[in-house]
């Protein structure tokens, strides 16, 4: 199976002139504590955390990290040693971070799957041999863990930001607050989860400097308001497009579950963006947006998305 790994999806995202910086070092080794010190506890067995999340690296990278007495002490060993330029296994001090990065999100996506996926519906990944506490002690602690490694992130003056078994960039301080954090936790749940891989998609194609971002972004939005409408009972089948599900949540007979002023803001954001970028041009030049413009789409497509969701 092919996973996206940080690795692959930021491969020339650093230039250090100087080995790996000081603040960097810290924050690989505090992530380190995160997971196998914070975290452990509340999964049945950090063994095959451990193993599932460097199988994965492995597969993807070709090759494995320094090897340690067993798993646990080979993923914490590789995370926390400290570059040697003249380790020839180190390779480069770029790729020696984006390396342990990749286990870093690995270790804590793999985390983050057995503490939110249902027992019910295990996938057979996780041997159930401890007592781990609670679920609800377990989602909190993931919560809790994840709001450090995000602050301890920005302490080192990464622009990456950990939010549903991915690293991203970030935005500015501000926009990271009062729009990703909040959005990334509401759409946590499965239902969400079309919007939460669109979104992510719209992101990795504007840092790749990939097409159609505003198109990935869109779809999020109109999968939240279709949602919301079937939700509600006010969808009838016969809905034609994003504009009609619009419809359903301006409706008076619905309450009004939009105003009409937000109805008229929704509408041209996909009559003007989605449709443009969602057809084929033909003749006439590609529709293009500049990367703010793309950022604005996104983050814009969030907020939405983030108000629709809080009114349910």
């Amino acid at each position: 199976m092919i996973t996206d790994v940080f690795h692959k999806r930021y491969p020339r995202v650093f230039w250090f002139r100087d080995g790996v910086p000081h603040e960097i070092h810290v924050f690989l080794r505090q992530a380190a504590q995160i997971v196998f010190q914070d975290l452990s506890d509340h999964v049945a067995d950090i063994k095959d955390v451990s193993n599932i999340a460097y199988d994965k690296l492995i597969r993807e990278l070709g090759h494995g990290l320094t090897p340690g007495r067993d798993i646990v002490d080979t993923c914490v060993g590789s995370i926390c040693e400290p570059y040697d330029l003249w380790n020839n296994a180190h390779g480069s001090s770029e790729n020696f971070v984006v390396y342990r990065l990749s286990l870093i999100e690995l270790l804590f996506a793999t985390v983050e799957q057995e503490i939110t996926t249902p027992k019910s519906h295990s996938n057979g990944l996780f041997k159930k041999t401890g007592d781990p506490t609670t679920n609800d002690d377990a989602v909190t602690a993931l919560r809790n863990s994840v709001h450090e490694l995000n602050h301890r992130a920005r302490e080192a003056r990464l622009p990456f930001h950990y939010h549903n078994g991915l690293f991203q960039r970030t935005s500015d301080d501000a926009t990271q607050s009062q729009v990703h954090e909040p959005f990334w936790q509401l759409v946590s749940d499965a239902k969400w989860q079309n919007i939460d891989t669109d979104i992510k998609e719209a992101i990795d194609r504007h840092d790749q400097r990939g097409r159609d971002v505003a198109l990935y972004a869109l779809k999020a939005l109109e999968s939240t308001i279709k949602i919301i409408s079937d939700e509600k009972g006010w969808s009838r089948g016969n809905e034609r497009g994003a504009a009609n599900y619009i419809d359903n949540l301006v409706s008076a007979n619905n309450g009004r579950f939009i105003e009409v002023w937000e109805s008229d803001q929704l509408k041209a954001l996909f009559r003007e963006l989605r449709n443009s970028h969602g057809h084929g041009p033909g003749s006439a030049p590609q529709p293009n947006l500049s990367p703010e413009q793309e950022q604005w789409v996104i983050e814009t497509a969030m907020i939405w998305i983030k108000s629709l969701v809080r009114r349910m």
